[in-house]
C-alpha cells in the first residue's frame, strides 16, 4: 500500500473519527487525575486529529469541538471565541473580498498588472510568463504587508486578484501557484515586519507592559527584516516554483490593457481599500483594533448609492470559517483556564539552557513556542507563553529582544493550517486543496527552519 493510499484511507470518517477518539481516549487516561485538564486536552486533540486528517471540513469540526466543551465546561467557555476581535476580523474580510469581486476591482488590478507584466509572446513561454507573474504578485503582496497590519485582512483583499490572475492559465498547477505563492509571501514575511502581524504586535505589546522593555518599529525592521523579511519572501517564491509550475505546451490567455482605466465603482472601492488602509497603517495613533478598519470598509462598501454591492446579497460568502475559528480560541482559553499552559510553559521554559550560546537559547525558545503552536492558534500562544518567558529572560539575565523575536519567528512556521487563522482562509478560498496547502506549508517553514534560522540566530548574537 502506497503513502497516497494510506493517506485516503486515514481519511474516511469512520477511521479517522476512530482514530481521534482513541487519542483523545489515551490523552484522558494520561491526565486523569486532573480532570479539567485531562477533559480539555482530550477535546483539543480529538479536534486536531480530525483537523489534520479532515475527514469533514474544519469548521465542522469547530462546531463539534464547541459542543464538546459547552457539555464539559460552560457554554460561557465554548462561546468566548465569538467575543474576540479576530474572529470577526475574519468575518469582516469575507464581507470585503465580498465586495471586491463584486466591485470588479479584483478582475481590474489582476488584469492590470498581468498585462503589464506579460509580453505579447507570453503564450508561447508559459513557464517563463508563469516564472514573472509569481515573482511580482508575491513582492507585491509582501509590499501590502508595510500598510496593512494583518495578515488576515492581505489575504482577504488579493485573493480575488490572484484568482482571477490564475485563470489566465489553463494549467491547474500554475493557477494553484500563483494563489499560494503571493498568499504566503504576504503571510510569511510579515515576521520581518512589526505591525504586518497580530503575534507581533501582542509579544511587543507584553514586553512593554510587563518589562517595560519597547520594541519600535525600526529596531524590529532592522534585526527582522533582512532575512525574515524580503528574503523570506525570495524563499517562499523558490519553493512555491519549486512544487508548481506549469507545463511548457499549457495554453494562457493574455489580457488585453484596458486603455480606458477603473470604471467608476472599482475606483470607490479602491478608495474604500484605502480608508481602512489608512486606519491600519496609524494605528499607532488611535489604538484601534484592525477589525475597526474592517467594519468601516464594510460599512461604506455595502452602503446604498455610495457602495458597491448589495448587503442583502451576500449569500456566496462562506462564514463557516467562523467556526473553526471560535473553536480554536475557545480551545486555548479552555487550556489557559484549566492551568495545563502553565504548567506546560514553566516546565519547557525549565529546559532553556541558559548558560549555552545565545543562539542555542534562541533555538530552544524557538522550539519551545513551536512544540506550544501544535496545541493552539499562534495568537493564543502568544498570550499565553509571553507573559512567562518575560520575566523568566530577565531572571536569566538574556537580551529581551532577541528572546521575543525568537519567540515571533516560531509563530510564524506552522506546518498544518489549524494553527494559523490564514491558513485557515487560504485553504476556505477554495483555489487549493488541504494536501497542496500543507505541502506547501511544510516546504516553506522547513526551508526557513533549516536555511534561514541559523542565520537569523548568527545576527542576534553578532549583535548581542
Amino acid at each position: 500500500m502506497d503513502r497516497r493510499t494510506l493517506i485516503e484511507k486515514a481519511q474516511d470518517p469512520p477511521i479517522a473519527f476512530l482514530v481521534a477518539v482513541i487519542v483523545a481516549a489515551s490523552i484522558w487516561g494520561l491526565f486523569a487525575e486532573t480532570a479539567g485538564i485531562a477533559w480539555m486536552l482530550s477535546i483539543t486533540l480529538f479536534c486536531i486529529v480530525l483537523w489534520i486528517l479532515t475527514p469533514i471540513p474544519p469548521a465542522y469540526t469547530g462546531l463539534i469541538g464547541i459542543g464538546l466543551i459547552a457539555v464539559v465546561f460552560s457554554t460561557d467557555l465554548a462561546l468566548t471565541g465569538f467575543q474576540k476581535p479576530a474572529t470577526w476580523l475574519i468575518g469582516f474580510g469575507l464581507l470585503m473580498g465580498e465586495a471586491a469581486r463584486k466591485s470588479g476591482l479584483a478582475n481590474w488590478v489582476g488584469t492590470s498588472i498581468t498585462a503589464r507584466i506579460v509580453s505579447e509572446s507570453a503564450s508561447a513561454r508559459p513557464i517563463w510568463t508563469y516564472r514573472r507573474l509569481l515573482l511580482a504578485l508575491s513582492i507585491g503582496g509582501h509590499a501590502l504587508a508595510f500598510f496593512i497590519p494583518s495578515a488576515l485582512v492581505r489575504i482577504l483583499i488579493i485573493a480575488p486578484i490572484l484568482k482571477e490572475t490564475g485563470d489566465l492559465f489553463s494549467d491547474r498547477s500554475a493557477r494553484v501557484g500563483l494563489f499560494l505563492g503571493p498568499a504566503f509571501a504576504t503571510f510569511y514575511g510579515s515576521s520581518g515586519i512589526l505591525t504586518a502581524d497580530l503575534p507581533n504586535i501582542m509579544i511587543t505589546g507584553f514586553g512593554g507592559s510587563i518589562a517595560d522593555h519597547h520594541v519600535s518599529w525600526t529596531e524590529w525592521l532592522f534585526h527582522m527584516y533582512p532575512v525574515m523579511g524580503l528574503t523570506r519572501v525570495l524563499l517562499v517564491c523558490g519553493v512555491v516554483y519549486y512544487l508548481f509550475r506549469p507545463d511548457s505546451d499549457s495554453r494562457i490567455d493574455i489580457p488585453e490593457l484596458n486603455r480606458n482605466g477603473a470604471t467608476s465603482t472599482e475606483k470607490r472601492m479602491l478608495a474604500l481599500l484605502l480608508v481602512g488602509t489608512g486606519i491600519w497603517a496609524t494605528d499607532f495613533v488611535h489604538g484601534f483594533h484592525p477589525v475597526v478598519g474592517a467594519v468601516v470598509v464594510v460599512a461604506l462598501a455595502f452602503l446604498p448609492r455610495i457602495g458597491v454591492a448589495d448587503f442583502q446579497n451576500v449569500g456566496e460568502t462562506d462564514f463557516s470559517i467562523l467556526f473553526f475559528i471560535a473553536a480554536v480560541f475557545a480551545i486555548g482559553d479552555g487550556l489557559t483556564q484549566t492551568g495545563f499552559t502553565d504548567e506546560a510553559a514553566d516546565y519547557l521554559l525549565a529546559l532553556v539552557p541558559t548558560e549555552a550560546s545565545l543562539a542555542i537559547i534562541f533555538a530552544v525558545v524557538f522550539g519551545i513556542t513551536f512544540l506550544l503552536a501544535f496545541l493552539m492558534e499562534g495568537l493564543a500562544v502568544a498570550s499565553v507563553l509571553t507573559p512567562v518567558l518575560i520575566p523568566y529572560a530577565e531572571a536569566a539575565g538574556l537580551p529581551l529582544t532577541p528572546v521575543l523575536m525568537s519567540e515571533a519567528l516560531a509563530l510564524s512556521s506552522y506546518f498544518f493550517p489549524y494553527q494559523s487563522a490564514v491558513l485557515v482562509v487560504i485553504l476556505a478560498e477554495g483555489t487549493a486543496d488541504t494536501g497542496e496547502v500543507v505541502r506547501t506549508t511544510v516546504a516553506c517553514s522547513l526551508a526557513t527552519i533549516v536555511v534561514l534560522l541559523p542565520l537569523q540566530f548568527a545576527f542576534f548574537t553578532l549583535l548581542y
